[in-house]
């Protein structure tokens, strides 16, 4: 029988599905592993609306699918009709109940579109992206983490797209892959459910992967009622830091002359001194002891590095404790690391913590005395490092649903008792997603670390697209730290530099003391450091997620935007990320850019490298030609009424980002509101004749049509001025 129209499920007799869209035949045919038992059609009306289901099994785990009336939604459905226990297969990625176990290679012929490639997000620190193609196998994955993935997206040649991913249960339902089959269903070290227990897998359809991830993020949030904390709710998310992390300065090492306390305290003193506005300082891994304590200043040593014995500081590191650090550093907001807890860690023992060979997991009642210990350091965000070594170390967190949820539910919970706030590490896309019941959670951690494991393109592509499944759960990526030197950095601090700001989440300086490219860091904030950024995350656009550009020559295109009340200006990155030589072609076409696509019928491209402005129609394509880890950038700017179009403060890298200017029409002009206390502004634009500035002329340039206006901001923090063509 077939259920559903548009997008389709067809279900055989012995419980066999095939999931069509025009092609009848997506996935390959799709079994459950419980014995099949089909019954007969029933109308169901849920909260995603009226759908047709078949259930295909019977007995005490009952799985069926829906197919939704009036949307491209398919959903299949696990529920426990008792309890069931001796579930687990002994392999995470082998489903303890498999629904639906989809075999490719056994597609009807025709049945899966022309140009059909996968993208799947891998259950493992960062969710990395891998791509395959029509046999949806063969995905490069980390070899120490399980061979799963989540949201599966398949999109064809034509950009019409699938998306599978969990509607609910985020840490109990998985997706296997490689090996010949996609076994979504129960993960395999499930051990037993209670009665009643159920989850939902959705498969999606739309024009193109972003738009599916933003449908189905809207189910997600929607059903949790999630209230994020906003895009300056803490120091992190407010202003520049910096950082001591794995691809820092002082990770593990010192400046010469300069103990561990002495090596960051100079460091801050010196960007200060040079006007750097720092607003958190970070302490990494290095203050707190290990099972095996690691030294400095050498390269003997193994990342990574093993499990935390005591959230304190270490004697030999910090022999008079982090306040006294705080006050050297002129008790600016902390941001302080923790990791997965050793076993044996006293604390662990002390208070029952549920443990797994070497890891423990910390209970309620730990965590919350941790998140004390933040109050008396002075610090505001508790970066949760480490997060898919907890899961997948500690297998008392796998065995029975909802665990992993309490686990960070109570975090949370703690955190916002006392104010504090989190930044998610090396997390997976159930960690992502169970941030839905959230609420302190400011940043999350979606590439891996800087220098280290991959290339900078690499890590480039990494971010702009797993940042993709971040923003369209509304959460604010962290790209890592990044350094300026040009001895370390070489020419790729500012690309560093404005993916950092066009993240929306924290910019986190890391060079050593003298060697910041300080007129780069400001490029980054105004002079009181407050981050000049846009309203959502850059995030790669539908294609070139599945471009596979990190392995293969391809363009990487990506997105964000500001909105003002005079409209959205968006700002474009486009870079060649491939590790090898070969010159990358392509364009960069406006109309395909999504929600960042223009809404005007022409636009101000604003060339932030070359500094030129050149008015073009809403269709435009810009021809790109790329080495190895070049980049071009783009600021699309409304032209509103009157041929007149304002760019913003092209001093910093978004021009426009809402904490530097406001836009907003006025009867026949518009109205820029300048921000900044103490700062004289160039506010720069476009028109087609010489506009005036509050009735007095502008300098402007007939040859380019670039006008610019100098505005002096009172100590009140802002200005207006009016602009008439």
């Amino acid at each position: 029988m077939r259920l559903g129209d548009d997008l389709y499920v067809d279900v055989d007799d012995d419980g066999t599905v095939r999931v069509g869209w025009g092609e009848p035949d997506w996935f390959g045919p799709g079994h459950p592993t419980r014995p099949a038992a089909v019954g007969a059609a029933t109308e169901r009306t849920d909260d995603l609306g009226v759908a047709t289901e078949v259930a295909v099994t019977e007995g005490d785990v009952v799985c069926s699918v829906r197919a939704y009336r009036d949307r491209r939604l398919v959903v299949f459905r696990i529920e426990a009709r008792t309890a069931v226990d001796d579930l687990a297969t002994g392999a995470f990625d082998q489903p303890s109940v498999g629904w639906p176990v989809f075999t490719p290679a056994d597609r009807v012929d025709g049945g899966a579109p022309d140009g059909l490639a996968a993208l799947a997000f891998q259950h493992c620190e960062f969710g990395l992206p891998a791509v395959v193609g029509p046999a949806l196998d063969g995905f490069f994955l980390l070899p120490h983490r399980p061979p799963t993935g989540w949201p599966l997206v398949l999109r064809s040649g034509d950009g019409r797209t699938l998306l599978v991913a969990p509607l609910d249960e985020f840490h109990e339902q998985t997706i296997g892959l490689n090996g010949g089959t996609v076994r979504a269903g129960w993960h395999g070290d499930l051990v037993g459910v209670p009665e009643g227990f159920t989850t939902e897998l959705a498969v999606i359809g739309g024009d193109d992967p972003r738009a599916c991830l933003d449908e189905w993020a809207a189910v997600v949030l929607g059903r949790a009622g999630t209230v994020r904390p906003g895009r300056w709710s803490d120091a992190l998310a407010s202003r520049l830091s910096y950082w001591t992390d794995n691809g820092a300065a002082y990770w593990y090492r010192t400046e010469p002359g300069h103990d561990v306390a002495g090596s960051v305290v100079a460091a801050v003193d010196e960007l200060r001194d040079r006007g750097v506005p720092l607003g958190a300082v970070q302490l990494d891994s290095w203050f707190y002891p290990h099972v095996d304590l690691r030294p400095f200043d050498t390269d003997d040593w193994v990342v990574p590095p093993s499990a935390m014995v005591a959230w304190e500081e270490r004697d030999d590191v910090l022999p008079d404790g982090i306040a006294d650090l705080r006050g050297r550093l002129g008790r600016p907001t902390l941001v302080a690391h923790i990791r997965h807890l050793a076993s044996d860690a006293p604390v662990a023992v002390a208070g029952g913590a549920p443990t797994d060979g070497p890891y423990a997991v910390g209970t309620p009642e730990i965590y919350a005395r941790w998140l004390d210990q933040c109050l008396a350091w002075g610090v505001e965000t508790f970066e949760h490092d480490w997060l898919v070594e907890v899961f997948f170390g500690v297998r008392w967190l796998r065995e029975r649903p909802g665990r992993a949820r309490a686990w960070q539910e109570a975090i949370d919970a703690a955190a916002r008792d006392r104010g504090i706030t989190l930044q998610w590490c090396m997390g997976t896309p159930a960690d992502f997603a169970r941030t839905a019941t959230l609420t302190q959670v400011t940043s999350v951690r979606t590439c891996g670390d800087h220098g280290y494991i991959a290339t900078a393109g690499q890590l480039w592509a990494w971010f702009c697209v797993t940042n993709a499944i971040a923003r369209s759960l509304g959460l604010a990526p962290f790209k890592d730290v990044f350094r300026t030197d040009p001895d370390v950095a070489g020419d790729e601090g500012e690309p560093e530099a404005l993916l950092s700001v066009l993240s929306t989440g924290p910019v986190g300086l890391g060079d050593r003391v003298g060697r910041t490219d300080v007129d780069l860091a400001l490029r980054t904030c105004r002079a009181d450091g407050v981050l000049i950024k846009p309203d959502v995350p850059i995030a790669a656009t539908g294609a070139s997620m599945l471009a596979n550009a990190a392995f293969v020559p391809a363009l990487v295109v990506a997105e964000c935007w500001t909105d003002h009340a005079a409209g959205r200006w968006t700002y474009v990155m486009a870079f060649d990320p491939h590790p090898g030589d070969d010159t990358v072609e392509g364009e960069i076409r406006l109309a395909d850019l999504g929600e960042a696509s223009p809404t005007t019928d022409r636009v101000v491209l604003w060339d932030a490298r070359a500094a030129t402005a050149t008015v073009v129609p809403a269709d435009h394509a810009v021809p790109v030609s790329l080495g190895r880890e070049e980049w071009t950038y783009l600021v699309l700017a409304p032209v509103l009424d009157g041929d007149l179009a304002v760019i913003g403060d092209v001093s910093k890298l978004v021009p426009a980002g809402d904490a530097r200017i406001g836009v907003s029409p006025v009867d026949g002009g518009v109205e820029v509101l300048v921000k900044g206390a103490g700062e004289t502004v160039t506010v720069t634009g476009w028109a087609a004749t010489a506009p005036t500035a509050d009735g007095h002329p502008v300098d402007h340039d007939p040859s380019t049509g670039l006008w610019t206006v100098p505005v002096d901001v009172p100590s009140r923090g802002w200005a207006t001025v009016t602009l008439h063509p």
